[in-house]
């Protein structure tokens, strides 16, 4: 292990990008749904407030997905061992299964 904190390999910068993306979106997300109010109110329907979740869960689950593929590949295959790599391996991985088990309910 070199101990970098930045990748070096463009992969590694990918895992980097994908996650931030994903971090960054994820507030204002949060922010919108706790104010549900304003998806209910006279200016949205239920369905384009419902599609403006499924648009922003969409989004989220590529954004994971991605920091997930090629996170652990810039890990495994490019021998990539920066920090803010491992975090976002690890913090997508924690995504991908929250993804599965979703998935595991809806099917149930």
């Amino acid at each position: 292990m070199n101990g970098a904190i930045f990748p070096h390999t463009s992969i590694g910068k990918w895992s980097i990008i994908l996650i931030t993306l994903f971090l960054v979106m994820y507030v204002p997300f949060l922010l919108l749904d706790s104010f549900d109010t304003t998806f209910h109110s006279t200016l949205w329907s239920d369905n384009a407030a419902n599609m403006l979740r499924l648009s922003y869960m969409t989004t989220f689950s590529v954004l994971g997905l991605g920091a997930f593929v090629t996170g652990w590949w810039a890990i495994l295959k490019q021998k990539e061992y920066a920090v803010l790599v491992f975090f976002a391996a690890v913090l997508s991985s924690g995504l991908v299964m929250l993804l599965m088990m979703e998935l595991v309910g809806i099917l149930e």
